[in-house]
């Protein structure tokens, strides 16, 4: 029997598939225990992924988490482009997938996740950025 790593999370960090189960990247279920939420939803935002931080892109790119090292959690900036399929992936140092950030289509524009990393152990973490532009790697630290 297989098991999954957030299998038994029962909070609803932006990290878990859970999380972005319902419409525009909000937690599936009863927003009322989410108030901050319940308030974006009802005004038609979205939860994740902000386009548009810092202008018009230039080229396919990640850039280094800020801050680094981190606790608990820390901003990953990124640049497409050209639209296209777009996985954000990161994985501890023995190569396992610790967390899918994004797994979508994006728009060209520039784009900033934070990664709440608060039941995550520390030590060191890689995050990919892969699409048909290609496929760029950083490290970061994460220290509790």
């Amino acid at each position: 029997m297989e098991f999954y790593r957030d299998s038994l999370d029962v909070s609803y960090p932006n990290t878990t598939a859970a999380y972005s189960g319902a419409e525009r990247g909000f937690p599936a279920g009863d927003l009322n225990w989410y108030p901050a939420l319940k308030d974006l939803w009802s005004s038609g935002g979205s939860v994740g992924i902000e386009p548009g931080i810092t202008g018009v892109a230039t080229d396919f790119r990640l850039e280094q988490n800020y801050p680094n090292p981190f606790n608990p959690s820390t901003k990953i900036e990124f640049s497409m482009r050209k639209a296209a399929d777009v996985r954000l992936e990161i994985y501890n140092v023995t190569g396992q997938k610790v967390a899918t950030l994004v797994d979508r289509k994006l728009a060209v524009g520039s784009y900033e996740m934070v990664w709440e990393a608060k039941n995550i152990p520390s030590g060191v973490y890689f995050y990919t950025l892969k699409s048909e532009a290609g496929s760029q790697t950083r490290k970061m630290i994460l220290m509790k």
